[in-house]
């Protein structure tokens, strides 16, 4: 699992690049482009086009540092850039949305009980084709919930949602894909 700074730490940063130690912004940088890159690349599907975007993720985090109000993780508000700017990006550039490798934590008795007889590889093949035909932004929630194992909470913060509507579409995105999936296996 990842480490990033402590709360303290990231605070110092903060406080050294307000004051104009922009060099300071180099350990922030360095502490979260991992993270920045992975939600990008999950979105565009190309190494390349994460690798622009989040370099532009982190030119709009540099331009509005001041706004940050550290009244949520830094991670948090963070993310929420990479999110916006990912989804904006998308939009813009109309990346096809990626498959995952690993999304076996998505509830089994969703999948039609009948086909126990598939192999969980291959259940994971069908889940990626599933993947591919939701929209960007509800593959990126369930992503975020099942591969970042991000809180409903922290989700709602990134994506301007409500807890609630968070919840909801988690629910409904859950269904869209046990139907995909299981239409995708009767045609098998």
């Amino acid at each position: 699992m990842i480490q990033y700074m402590t709360h303290s730490n990231i605070q110092d940063c903060i406080k050294r690049v307000k004051a104009g130690d922009f060099r300071a912004f180099s350990h922030i940088v360095s502490d979260y482009q991992q993270m920045v890159f992975t939600v990008a690349l999950k979105i565009a599907n190309n190494r390349e086009d994460a690798e622009d975007i989040t370099q532009e993720v982190f030119i709009k985090a540099f331009k509005s540092l001041d706004s940050f109000k550290e009244e949520s993780e830094f991670s948090t508000w963070l993310y929420r850039i990479a999110y916006n700017t990912t989804l904006s990006e998308l939009r813009k550039r109309k990346i096809a949305f990626s498959s995952f490798d690993d999304f076996s934590t998505l509830k089994e008795e969703e999948i039609d009980e009948n086909r126990e007889d598939i192999a969980t590889e291959e259940k994971i093949l069908y889940l990626e084709k599933a993947l591919k035909t939701l929209p960007a932004e509800d593959a990126l929630l369930i992503t975020m919930f099942y591969l970042d194992n991000q809180s409903v909470e922290e989700i709602s913060r990134i994506s301007n949602l409500s807890q609630a509507n968070v919840k909801v579409k988690l629910h409904r995105i859950r269904k869209k894909l046990a139907i995909e999936i299981n239409k995708l296996m009767a045609a098998a």
